[in-house]
């Protein structure tokens, strides 16, 4: 292009070093460049050792201005730097690019200056620098099916440039139709390693990193690396694993302050149907979330006088068949050939001959406790039961929606993006939403349980070295906490040690072999002086 010239010494064109630079930055026959944008720049600048130098003065340059900086300036600042013109028209054409990219995320990152309304205090400062402080946050992404497509979707077009996803499963033709980011032909291949490709592919400059291995491979480096871990999980057995592990990684110094470098947040997305929630677990400020455990639902559960007396839906129907005529066949051959023994009245105090047994995949099985469910549904006029819902209630199988996959992802990356970017509170600390009948959502918080396994308060942390024994540590517990330690249970119910039952063989052993990953183990023991009532003591262990 030809250059344009002005009053003013307004600069462009490509037959000088600053109209190039300015025509990355998307200034065109201006006499003036945005404060704002230069920030930007500087700020990409100042991540290169060569180019640090100039990124300061250019940094600085934008700072003393009162929101523009005259393009006058700016070229005398580059004439003095012309060795480095090459390198900066690069960073400048990057810069403009990752503006361009995530124009979206300006309105919220560089709102206008003084605009900081509902921004953490003292920790925000609207700028499109923000969107360059983003791209340089690692997040671990754990999931990659119904949730965790729409998460990594989400954080890769929200600026997130180094992201880490982990899935054990492979895919299935019955994830095409809400886990987006597969095609008929990445059937049977790892869901993690498709959805790294599908958004590499659409967002060019990202970073990601995929893994087909559990959760409890990695060790505590791999996850210290992160910024922020958000998980689309679907089994609670993965997610207390997840959250203990960030849990011990909180780290404290010689005088028991928290070192906040330590703090891993953990976001959490679960959906079921219409129903979903979202879920921050700022460690160890939060409740978290082994605290609310005891309030978790899992699956239909019916009181048994009511499937057998009075039913009403069609699942009391499916329940009959499934709990009370299933366990008193005597024989099976087929869903039309078999023999079932008389069910009693009070078949709940009786004992069945469970003499065949269910097998969940068989389709004789499945259609046997149907036809028996659609039995006693016209004995008592109740409509819906189907082959379907009868596998739903069987398997305990929840159906998977992906508007409500979509609207929870969303809700998970909105709050990762708040905490690293510190724009706007998170949420303190459970937003649950309900589509089932118009739409419903609130946000509350689940408070710190004290009895909690994993950061309660009553929790005993504890370094030891490595060689110590297990007798060893209960003689140092005893003696530092005034207790006596009766029993020893990992957190996958291995005993190690108990009193009552005669367990003691691994008194001798050392820890590093009890426990190779040290962390959590639950410990009963009975205050000295108190009752004699044995009480439960999460007690966390860490290598000295």
């Amino acid at each position: 292009s030809r250059a344009h010239e002005s009053p003013g010494n307004s600069v462009s064109g490509k037959d000088c070093s600053m109209g190039g630079v300015l025509a990355a930055l998307g200034v065109d026959k201006s006499t003036e460049i945005d404060a704002d944008m230069l920030k930007l720049c500087a700020s990409m600048l100042e991540n290169n050792e060569k180019l640090k130098d100039f990124g300061d003065k250019l940094s600085a340059l934008a700072e003393e201005s009162t929101g523009k900086v005259a393009v006058a300036e700016a070229k005398a600042l580059l004439d003095e730097h012309k060795t480095l013109e090459g390198e900066v028209l690069k960073i400048a054409k990057l810069a403009g690019k990752r503006q361009k990219d995530f124009h979206s995320m300006t309105n919220l990152l560089a709102r206008k200056p003084g605009h900081k309304d509902f921004a953490w205090e003292g920790m925000f400062e609207p700028s499109l620098v923000n969107i360059e402080a983003l791209a340089t946050k690692k997040v671990l992404c754990v999931g990659a099916g119904g949730l965790g497509c729409e998460i990594l979707k989400n954080l890769a077009l929200s600026g997130i440039k180094d992201i880490v996803v982990i899935d054990l499963d492979t895919i299935d033709v019955s994830n095409l139709n809400r886990q987006f980011l597969f095609r008929s032909k990445d059937v049977g291949r790892a869901k993690a390693e498709v959805a790294a490709e599908f958004v590499k592919t659409r967002v060019k400059d990202v970073n990601m990193e995929w893994h087909k291995k559990p959760i409890q491979e990695f060790d505590d480096n791999f996850y210290r690396q992160f910024d922020i871990v958000v998980a689309g999980l679907d089994n609670v057995k993965a997610r207390i694993w997840l959250n203990q592990k960030l849990f011990s990684l909180l780290r404290y110094d010689d005088e028991g302050d928290l070192e906040p470098d330590s703090i891993i947040p953990l976001v959490d997305g679960g959906t079921e149907a219409f129903k979903g929630q979202a879920r921050f677990f700022l460690y160890p400020f939060y409740s978290c979330f082994e605290c609310s455990q005891s309030d978790a639902q899992t699956g239909f559960k019916f009181d048994l006088c009511t499937i057998r007396n009075l039913p009403r839906i069609a699942e009391h129907c499916i329940a009959h068949a499934l709990v009370i005529q299933w366990p008193w066949l005597e024989e099976f051959k087929s869903h039309t050939v078999y023999k079932l023994g008389s069910v009693p009245k009070d078949s709940d105090k009786t004992q069945p001959p469970n003499r065949v047994s269910l097998d969940k995949d068989n389709p004789e099985h499945m259609t046997w406790i149907y036809e028996r469910a659609k039995e006693r549904a016209n004995q008592y006029n109740i409509e819906g039961v189907t082959y379907n819902l009868t596998m739903q209630y069987v398997k305990n199988i929840i159906p998977a929606i992906a508007s409500t996959n979509a609207l929870i992802s969303a809700a998970c990356t909105n709050e990762a993006i708040k905490y690293l970017t510190k724009s706007s509170p998170i949420i303190n600390n459970y937003y649950f939403y309900n589509g089932q009948s118009g739409t419903y959502s609130r946000t509350f918080e689940y408070k710190k349980n004290p009895e909690c396994f994993t950061c309660g308060s009553s929790t005993i942390k504890m370094q030891i070295k490595p060689d110590m024994t297990l007798g060893q540590l209960k003689e140092a517990i005893d003696a530092k906490y005034n207790v006596d330690a009766r029993a020893f249970v990992t957190h996958d119910e291995k005993t190690l040690y108990n009193r009552g039952l005669g367990i003691t063989e691994a008194l001798a052993e050392p820890l590093n072999k009890l426990v190779p990953d040290a962390g959590e183990i639950a410990m009963m023991a009975v205050k000295k002086g108190a009752s004699n009532k044995a009480v439960q003591f999460p007690l966390f262990l860490s290598w000295q």
